[in-house]
C-alpha cells in the first residue's frame, strides 16, 4: 500500500509495520499521506480491536524525515505563516487518529524512539519497549519546539518535571527510567521478546468485548483530554508565528559541523554583551 508501513490483518488485530530501516523508520510524506487514510479504513471497516503497531531494523523510529526540512522557507509572509499552520493541525491530527479509533493500540518499541516517533508512541494506549530503547524529544537539538504531542502527551504520561528535564535538554531516556516513570508499561529482553509481548496483550484485548474497550479507552480519555485540545492549539499558534528557519538551520549545520550552535540572544541582536 505505501512505502511507509505495511498493514496485515490477523482476525480481530491489525498489525502495522513501519518498513524504513535504511532510514531508521523515519516518518517522511508516505507516511503521513498514507497513515491517516489506513487508520481510517481500520475504524470504518469495524473488524480491528486492537492495532498492533511495531517497526523493521534496529530503531524504532528516528522521526520526522530530514527531508522535510530541505523545503523550510522564511515563511516571513502572513500566507506562509497561516499555510504552516493549516499543515501542522494536519500533521497533528494524523496521530490523534490513533486515539480517536475505536480499538485499542499497542506499540512495540526497539532501539531509538525519537522526535516524530515520540510523538506516535504517546497517541498510542499501551506502549512496550526493550531493554535498548531510548526515548528523546529530538525537536529540542534542532532548535524547534516540538509540535505534534510529544508535550502535550508526555506531560500526562511522565511527572511534569521529568518531561521538563527531557524537553528542555533534549536527553534521551533509557528504557529503565521509561518503565519506572510509566512511560512504558514493560520492558523486554530484546527486540523479539519486545514484540510478542505486545502481541499478547493485544490478544488479550482482542478477546475482550470491543464496545467496553472503547469504553474505557473514551472514559479514561475524558479524564484526561481537558488540555490536550487546547495545548495542541497552542503550539500550532506558537510555532506558526515563532518558528525560526534561520535556528533551525544553524542547529544542523552545527550538528553536521560537530560544533556548538550559536543562536541570537532575546534580548534582539543589537542587545550589548557584558555588561
Amino acid at each position: 500500500m505505501t512505502d511507509a508501513f505495511s498493514i496485515v490483518q490477523d482476525g480481530a488485530i491489525a498489525r502495522l509495520t513501519l518498513t524504513r530501516p535504511e532510514r531508521a523508520n523515519a516518518l517522511g510524506s508516505a507516511f503521513w499521506r498514507d497513515f491517516p487514510i489506513a487508520i481510517d479504513a481500520l475504524n470504518q471497516a469495524g473488524r480491528t480491536r486492537v492495532l498492533l503497531i511495531e517497526s523493521e531494523g534496529r530503531h524504532f523510529c528516528s522521526g520526522m524525515d530530514t527531508d522535510a526540512f530541505t523545503s523550510l522557507g522564511k515563511s516571513d509572509s502572513a500566507h506562509d505563516r497561516f499555510q504552516f499552520r493549516s499543515n501542522l493541525l494536519v500533521l497533528q491530527e494524523t496521530l490523534t487518529k490513533l486515539e480517536q479509533a475505536n480499538f485499542a493500540v499497542v506499540v512495540a518499541i526497539q532501539g531509538a524512539c525519537l522526535g516524530g516517533g515520540l510523538d506516535l508512541v504517546l497517541a498510542c494506549d499501551i506502549r512496550v519497549c526493550s531493554e535498548n530503547a531510548s526515548f528523546g524529544v529530538e525537536e529540542t537539538n534542532i532548535a524547534i519546539v516540538a509540535d505534534l504531542g510529544s508535550l502535550q502527551r508526555g506531560v500526562h504520561a511522565l511527572p511534569y518535571g521529568v518531561m521538563c528535564d527531557m524537553a528542555l535538554t533534549g536527553r534521551r531516556m533509557p528504557a529503565a527510567e521509561a518503565a519506572r516513570y510509566g512511560l512504558v508499561s514493560s520492558i523486554e529482553a530484546d527486540d523479539a521478546a519486545c514484540r510478542a509481548r505486545a502481541a499478547e496483550i493485544a490478544q488479550t484485548i482482542a478477546s475482550k468485548s470491543p464496545l467496553m474497550t472503547v469504553g474505557i479507552k473514551r472514559s479514561l480519555q475524558n479524564a484526561r483530554d481537558a488540555a490536550l485540545a487546547d495545548g495542541l492549539r497552542f503550539i500550532a499558534d506558537w510555532n506558526s508565528g515563532m518558528f525560526s528557519p534561520a535556528e533551525v538551520g544553524e542547529a544542523l549545520t552545527a550538528r553536521m559541523e560537530k560544533r556548538e550552535a550559536v543562536f541570537q540572544s532575546m534580548a534582539g541582536p543589537d542587545a550589548s554583551q557584558g555588561e
